[in-house]
Order: C-alpha cells, then sequence, then structure tokens
C-alpha cells in the first residue's frame, strides 16, 4: 500500500473531499460554511454516502481526516439543539450519527481517524468509532468531550467508547470534567492508538491499516468495575467528588452521565440503547438549553482568533504587581516564554513566590511539567526583553503621566511587528495612545478577576484607528492562553466591570440600607453568583471600586453610595489592607458573625440582579456592543454570571415571561 497512484473520483459532495489511494479511500471533512467542520444532517448524509462510494469500490481501508489543520472535528452544531430541531428530526438526526459510527466499527474495511487540530464531542465519539485513531504531536491537536459543561452528555457511542479505551475511573473523570487532553495525554491514557509528527502522520495511517496491529484496550482490572455492585459504589463516589466541584442541581449533566453508567454499564449495546432518551431530557430543559446558547456563542468569542493566526513565543512584562504575577504565570502555564521586569524588588519576590504557589496548584503531581513552566519565567532587570518579545504587556499602576512616559519609549524599543498591550480598565486608551508615533499598534488586555477562573479578556481598540490585523493578532494571543477574546471599543470602565460593579453598588447601596452583609452576599451566592456583592468589593479594593465608578459615571448613571465613600476616609480598602465589610487575617476573611433579617430574599436578589439587567440593556443602547448574545456571554464568562441562567438579558427575558 503506497503513497502513489491516486484515483481521481468526481467529487459530487458539499461538506467532503474524498480520494482513492491504491487501496484506501480517503474521506476529508471540509464542512461548507463551518471552519470548525460541524456535524449536521447533511454532513452526516454526505458521510453514509461517502461510506457506500467506499464500499462500492471495494477498497481495504477507509482513513477519516479534516482538510483543516487547526480542525478535526468540533462536534454537532449546537444550534439544533436550540430548539431547532423538532423532537422526531432530532431523533433522526441522533439515530443516524449512531448508525454511521456502528458501520464504522463493524465495517470489513479498516477505518482509521487521522486527527490533527481540535477533535471535539461528536467529533471524538466519531474518531473513538474507527478501528484505529491516530494524531499529529503538534499543540493544535487536542481531545474533548465539552457536552457537560454544555448541559449534555456525549453521544454516539462516545462513552461506551472511551471507557472501553481509557479504563472506567479515567474515562469517567474525562467525561464528567471536561477535561481537553493534548495528544501526549491522549496517547497516554490509550485514547488514541499512535501518534507523530505532522509530516510523518499520513505514513503512519497507512502503515496502521496495512499491518493491523493490536490495539491496546483498558486494563482488565478496569472489567472488575463494571459490575453493577460495583457502578453502584464507584457511581456514589464519583457523584460526591462532583458535587464539590459542580453545582448539580443547575448542571446536571455530569451527575446524569453517571447514573446512565450506572444503570447500564460501559457495553456498547447497552448504553447506547438508553442515551438518546437521556440526551433528549435533558435537552429539553431550561438550563440545558442557556448552556447551549452559551457554548455556541463561545465558539463565536473564539472565532474572533483566526484559525491559522500566527503564534506567540515570547511575551515581556512589565510590572509585577497582582495583574502583572498573574498574567505572566497564565503565560507560562500555555507554553511561552516569560521576562518579568519589576523596578521595586520587594514586589518582584512576592510575585516569584505567588507564581511558584500557582504552578504548584496545576503541576502538584508532575515535577517535569512544574520545572518547566518555572523555567519558562525569566528576571528582567533591565528590560532587555522588550526588544525580543513577540508581545510587550504594561500591568503597571495606572498613573496616566507615568504610563505615557513608558509607552513612548517601549515604541521606539518594541519590535515593529510586536503588539504592544495595557492591562488598564480606568484610563482612558485614546489617551495613552496619543504619545505614539503609531497610535494603532496599542491594544488593551483586560483580563477579569481571578484570571486563573475566567475565561474572557476584553479586547479593547481605538475602532477605525485600530487595524483589524492588530485586533486579530490580539485575539489570537488570548486564544492561545486558552481563553476567550472579546474586542470591543475603548470606552470609560468597558463592559464586564460595568456591569458588574452596577451589582456592587447595589449591594452596598442595600447594606446602607441596613440589610446585614452576610444576608447580601447570600442572596447573591445563592442566586449563582461567585462572590456576594460586598465580597467582591472587598477582593477588588474598595478604592479600586470607587476610581472605576467615577470612571464610569461617564457614561452610565451609576453612583458612588456615601457608605463607600465614608468607608474609604476611615482607611477600610478591603482585603489588601485586612478590613472592608469583612474582617481579614494574611489574606483570608475571618468569620463574620451571624445575622437575623426577616426580609423578602427573592425581592433582595432581584434588587441586586435587575440592576445588571438594565445596565447591560443601557449599554446595548449605547453601542457599546451591538449583538446581545455576545453581551450574555461576555458577563458570563467575565464575571461569573450563573451560566444556566443565560446572562443578564437573556435573564430579563425569561424572567418576563
Amino acid at each position: 500500500m503506497g503513497l502513489g497512484l491516486l484515483t481521481s473520483i468526481p467529487n459530487t459532495f458539499q461538506h467532503l473531499i474524498t480520494r482513492r489511494d491504491q487501496q484506501v479511500f480517503w474521506i476529508g471533512l471540509a464542512v461548507k460554511n463551518s471552519k470548525h467542520n460541524l456535524l449536521t444532517p447533511d454532513v452526516l448524509a454526505e458521510l453514509h454516502q461517502a461510506y457506500k462510494v467506499a464500499q462500492a469500490l471495494g477498497v481495504r481501508a477507509l482513513i477519516l481526516h479534516s482538510t483543516r489543520p487547526q480542525v478535526f472535528c468540533s462536534g454537532i452544531d449546537l444550534s439544533l439543539l436550540e430548539n431547532n430541531l423538532d423532537s422526531h428530526a432530532l431523533t433522526d438526526f441522533l439515530k443516524s450519527g449512531q448508525h454511521f459510527c456502528e458501520q464504522l466499527q463493524s465495517s470489513t474495511m479498516v477505518s482509521l481517524a487521522l486527527i490533527e487540530g481540535e477533535c471535539a464531542g461528536a467529533g471524538l465519539s466519531l474518531a473513538l468509532a474507527c478501528h484505529y485513531c491516530v494524531a499529529t504531536l503538534n499543540q493544535n491537536t487536542s481531545f474533548s468531550f465539552p457536552e457537560v459543561s454544555q448541559g449534555i452528555h456525549p453521544i454516539w457511542g462516545g462513552m461506551s467508547r472511551a471507557l472501553q479505551r481509557m479504563g472506567v475511573t479515567t474515562a469517567l473523570d474525562f467525561l464528567t470534567q471536561s477535561k481537553v487532553l493534548t495528544t501526549e495525554e491522549a496517547l497516554q491514557k490509550k485514547l488514541v492508538d499512535a501518534a507523530a509528527a505532522p509530516e510523518q502522520v499520513n505514513l503512519l495511517s497507512l502503515r496502521y491499516v496495512a499491518g493491523q496491529p493490536t490495539k491496546s484496550t483498558a486494563p482488565f482490572s478496569s472489567a472488575l468495575l463494571e459490575t453493577l455492585s460495583a457502578r453502584v459504589l464507584l457511581n456514589t463516589q464519583q457523584q460526591r467528588k462532583l458535587a464539590k466541584e459542580q453545582d448539580i442541581e443547575h448542571y446536571p449533566a455530569g451527575s446524569r452521565l453517571l447514573n446512565l453508567w450506572q444503570l447500564h454499564g460501559g457495553a456498547l449495546t447497552n448504553l447506547q440503547a438508553a442515551e438518546i432518551g437521556a440526551f433528549k431530557q435533558l435537552v429539553d430543559t431550561p438550563s440545558t438549553q442557556n448552556l447551549v446558547r452559551l457554548a455556541r456563542l463561545k465558539a463565536q468569542l473564539k472565532a474572533f482568533a483566526p484559525l491559522n493566526a500566527d503564534t506567540y513565543s515570547t511575551v515581556h512584562i512589565i510590572g509585577a504587581g497582582h495583574i502583572g504575577r498573574e498574567i505572566a504565570a497564565w503565560c507560562s502555564l500555555s507554553g511561552l516564554t516569560v521576562s518579568i521586569q519589576e523596578s521595586n524588588p520587594e514586589n518582584l519576590s512576592f510575585a516569584l513566590e505567588r507564581i511558584r504557589a500557582i504552578f504548584n496548584n496545576y503541576f502538584h503531581k508532575d515535577a517535569a511539567k512544574l520545572k518547566a513552566a518555572t523555567e519558562r519565567i525569566h528576571i528582567d532587570y533591565e528590560g532587555s526583553g522588550i526588544a525580543l518579545a513577540d508581545i510587550v504587556i504594561d500591568a503597571t499602576s495606572d498613573k496616566l503621566g507615568s504610563k505615557q512616559e513608558l509607552l513612548a519609549r517601549l515604541e521606539e524599543n518594541t519590535r515593529p511587528d510586536a503588539l504592544l498591550a495595557i492591562t488598564s480598565s480606568t484610563l482612558s486608551l485614546e489617551r495613552l495612545a496619543a504619545v505614539l508615533l503609531k497610535p494603532s499598534r496599542l491594544i488593551g488586555l483586560h483580563f477579569l478577576y481571578p484570571l486563573t477562573q475566567r475565561e474572557l479578556v476584553e479586547v479593547i481598540h481605538l475602532g477605525e484607528k485600530t487595524t483589524a490585523r492588530v485586533i486579530e493578532q490580539a485575539c489570537a494571543f488570548v486564544k492561545q492562553l486558552n481563553k476567550v477574546p472579546l474586542p470591543i471599543q475603548s470606552t470609560p470602565g468597558l463592559l464586564v466591570n460595568r456591569i458588574l460593579m452596577t451589582y456592587i453598588m447595589q449591594g452596598i447601596r442595600l447594606h446602607q440600607q441596613n440589610v446585614p452583609t452576610v444576608v447580601i452576599d447570600k442572596a447573591g451566592r445563592d442566586f449563582g453568583m461567585p462572590l456576594g456583592p460586598l465580597e467582591w468589593a472587598d477582593v477588588l479594593g474598595l478604592d479600586y471600586c470607587r476610581q472605576l465608578s467615577e470612571t464610569l459615571a461617564k457614561v452610565s448613571p451609576i453612583l458612588v453610595p456615601e457608605l463607600l465613600v465614608d468607608m474609604i476616609k476611615a482607611g477600610k480598602l478591603g482585603r489588601k489592607n485586612g478590613t472592608g465589610f469583612y474582617r481579614y487575617r494574611h489574606g483570608r476573611m475571618l468569620k463574620p458573625e451571624r445575622a437575623q433579617w426577616n426580609g423578602n430574599i427573592a425581592a433582595l436578589q432581584d434588587k441586586l440582579v435587575n440592576q445588571m439587567s438594565e445596565e447591560a440593556a443601557l449599554c446595548l443602547e449605547q453601542g457599546i456592543i451591538e449583538n446581545p448574545d455576545l453581551l450574555d456571554a461576555a458577563v458570563v464568562f467575565g464575571a461569573g454570571f450563573p451560566a444556566f441562567r443565560g446572562g443578564p438579558l437573556q435573564y430579563a427575558r425569561s424572567s418576563r415571561k
């Protein structure tokens, strides 16, 4: 079996590119109008048709691959689940996918998935149905079942085949936590059979379908966990573990997946017979509809970074304060080489200590990765890294004059093609860019707090003064950090903080009206926010909240409560100096006193959240952002608004029904 003598086959497909190479039939995914090769009924129909062509040709092997090196297949088109398919049509689509996967697995032709780029969801189910999975060793290739985070669970036998390949405990963790694996990790966990460099993977695939080597399978001990008694015990353990990490009441998909496995086991015939009914039950819930919508919107945000964008390797950060050190740590975790410049030795020493703590949190069980991440961080006292870096980020304190001087120097000393970025959310990008000969080079990167948990980064630009290429470069950098970019034109206070600040200020006003702090904050958390408004004020710093609110007053009716002003005058700044709405020791909140309050909690929550919805509507009216769906996504991914509620605008719409 060789690489030559290609047989030309008339391509009548809209979504596939097919060819025959002697005894091998290649099916290339090239889904029309979909950069991510999303699966639809039309695409599935063509896959069935292509399979029949391969059968008619009498070839020995079939190789499924993608014509796009950045993506194999990102799963089903989630818009199909947003009430766009009626129940019967959805059932037919799900059964059609099951049938195609069964054909791949039971075929006398050897089937192989050649995976390069993102392989996710139903795309991974499709790959696992093949006799073999071969992947490329590069940073673009990844494997995941993100369905649980989307409010659903894997379909088309993906759960069963993952269990059979990886073993029960490894697979259940992978499935319920929506983990993303690199090729090396997928190989280690037996999710794929083999891997090679991109230039060698075609030849490796041909060797596999020619030689048909024995597949590695889960250890025999894993089969012992498939007995009913073992499933009941393991499900109980996994449910407890899941409950510590997720709100099962509002995000039930992981728990339902575990129950499905307990009831039916990992055998394909049993599990596949039940998966469609269980899947459709989840799809019909309001929370899943919101989660599916947000998953689609996240893909839309990621698309602001072109698939073929340049990658970054070096970043220079000026300022080792809180935001500077967190960006440095995250860049290193993402594989970039980082140089940090800081004039204050105390700040630098503390920053390195905090960066090491972040690394230990991620890699405490992997000494090699811990060492590699640490070695990617370099201290640069003289600023020599400025001239070498792909991107230079100014994370110094928000003082207009000193920042302008710094940016003018950076323009002279950075590479002409390097990105020049600032992290400020209170200073005007226009005023900072005014000192530059080429203001179009300057971009704002607003990382939301806490950086390690918030997925969104606002990419601030100067409208028509900033070229599309610079915005795309900045979005590509954000995506390389495994975060989602939202490009917005420069505006006072930006977008996410503006909506978040209404929540915080409303909480302060309610406390000013004698509602206890613990009651207000519990009401916010019970609604689904990650922090109560007063807790959030303390974490951000009361002086920062006042500064940002005064900046926002230029475009918003936000008013600074008198209580906040009085507290700042009294030296109460929040967690950073040990006292604010709560008291702190070594950065940790001391247990507050209990408080009695006989008011209406639901009404209290309405006052907190309705203010956010009103501010979001005002942002739309003022043209800060034009797409209401993306605004919802920004507040969910940037401020932690509960995803199961869909965002502030979606919540307001559903509340009116």
